[in-house]
């Protein structure tokens, strides 16, 4: 399947939650199911030998179309140790990254946006400001066209 399908069905924002000991189920948008490939891909996901065993779909498009997003959904990623040294560990959430992201937020995000605050050309200088202080948090390098110009 292609990138652009999972964006599209929002396969990154399905979740993994634990229903038995050793075993896991895959909570997925319907836009899952009604894709083809994507469906395939998580039943294949299933029959492996993994502790993923089953996929529930639901239907949130009500809650993504009324402001809700993808985010009304979380995604849950099981790795073994080998993969998990392998991630950034200035990504895996602890109490000093929470505390962090927390002043970050606090100092970057507007208490409130109006529409002319779209028209000031001080905003884009304000956002790129915070992500490439967001960047340095998670030690991610130059990830935005802006920080390689």
């Amino acid at each position: 399947m292609s990138v652009s399908e999972a964006v599209k069905t929002y396969l990154f924002n399905t979740q993994i939650v634990t229903t038995a000991p050793g075993e896991m189920a895959i909570i997925a948008p319907t836009n899952c199911q009604e894709s083809s490939q994507v469906s395939a891909y998580l039943e294949d996901l299933v029959s492996r030998n993994t502790p993923i065993k089953q996929v529930h779909y639901f239907d949130v498009k009500q809650s993504m179309s009324n402001g809700g997003g993808p985010a009304c959904l979380r995604l849950r990623v099981a790795l073994n140790d080998m993969e998990l040294a392998a991630v950034n560990q200035h990504t895996i959430m602890n109490e000093q990254l929470f505390s962090t992201l927390n002043q970050w937020v606090d100092k970057h995000y507007r208490d409130s946006l109006v529409f002319d605050d779209l028209r000031d050309p001080q905003l884009i200088t304000e956002v790129n400001t915070a992500l490439d202080e967001l960047t340095q948090i998670l030690h991610l390098g130059s990830v935005y066209p802006f920080q390689q110009a």
